[in-house]
C-alpha cells in the first residue's frame, strides 16, 4: 500500500495535486480509497488505481500545455527577431534620408527675409 507521498514521487505530480484529485474522486466514489494505519493514509488497491489513472492525465494535459506554451516563446522570440531587424532597416533609412536632407539643404541659396529684400542696399 502506497501513501500520498509515494504516489506523489512516483507519478511527479505535487502532494497538493495528488490530496485534490483524492477529494475529487472521494466525492464521485462510494467506496473508500485510502485508509488510515498509525495516522498515515494509504491507498486501497482501488484507490491506487483512480488516483494513478487520474494523475496521469493531469501529467498528460500539463505536459501537453507545457509544450505548448514553449511553442509559443518560440514563435515569440522569432517575432522579436523579425521586428529587431525591421527597426534596425528603419534606423538606417532614417539616417540616410536626414543627410539626404542636409545635402539638399546646402545647395539651396540662403534665405532673404523680406525685409532685407524690401530695403536691399545696392552697393
Amino acid at each position: 500500500m502506497k501513501t500520498i507521498k509515494d504516489i506523489s514521487d512516483e507519478t511527479g505530480v505535487s502532494v497538493q495535486t495528488v490530496y485534490r484529485r483524492l477529494n475529487k474522486l472521494s466525492q464521485s466514489s462510494n467506496e473508500s480509497l485510502t485508509e488510515k494505519v498509525n495516522g498515515i493514509a494509504y491507498f486501497t488497491e482501488t484507490g491506487e488505481k483512480l488516483i494513478l489513472e487520474t494523475l496521469s492525465t493531469v501529467k498528460q494535459s500539463l505536459n501537453a500545455d507545457k509544450q505548448s506554451e514553449s511553442d509559443n516563446v518560440l514563435f515569440l522570440r522569432e517575432q522579436i527577431k523579425i521586428l529587431n531587424e525591421q527597426i534596425e532597416r528603419l534606423t538606417k533609412m532614417n539616417e540616410n534620408s536626414q543627410i539626404l536632407l542636409l545635402n539638399q539643404q546646402s545647395l539651396l541659396p540662403p534665405k532673404v527675409s523680406l525685409w532685407k529684400k524690401l530695403f536691399k542696399r545696392n552697393d
